[in-house]
């Protein structure tokens, strides 16, 4: 997604331990605001594009970038603002995602969740939505 530029060097890593069919293992991630302010990285910098065979631009974002912000935020998550250096504080990290969220367009979000929910209804309501939902979250932030 983005090189390794050190911000994540020091960030807290958790040890998870993971139990099923009489398996065990134990996986290293790192916590949830460090991986809510990677995902936050995303929003504000993947360059991504979706097009048709001719070349039209189907869709500009990757909707479940959004659709993931929208769950850490839902979750009460709050982003590891050392891994977030394009902000000094959190006021200037609320106006960079508002930018970006103002750039979203639902039928990009909606093509990227098509494949990935299987609730045809949901993926209509949640890409008309989605805009306002994280507008509203941000604002809380």
């Amino acid at each position: 997604m983005f090189r390794d530029d050190g911000l994540l060097s020091g960030c807290k890593v958790e040890a998870i331990p993971l139990f099923k069919m009489n398996r065990s293992i134990i996986i290293k991630a790192f916590d949830l605001p460090t991986l809510m302010a990677t995902k936050i990285r995303a929003v504000l910098h993947r360059k991504w594009e979706k097009t048709d065979k001719s070349g039209k631009t189907l869709a500009t974002v990757k909707g479940r970038d959004y659709f993931d912000l929208m769950w850490y935020f839902r979750k009460g998550i709050s982003p590891n603002l050392t891994c977030i250096k394009e902000a000094s504080d959190k006021n200037e990290l609320k106006r960079l995602l508002l930018s970006a969220v103002d750039k979203a367009d639902p039928s990009s979000i909606k093509l990227d969740l098509d494949a990935l929910i299987a609730d045809d209804r949901y993926v209509v309501d949640i890409s008309a939505n989605l805009c306002d939902i994280l507008r509203g979250e941000i604002e809380k932030m």
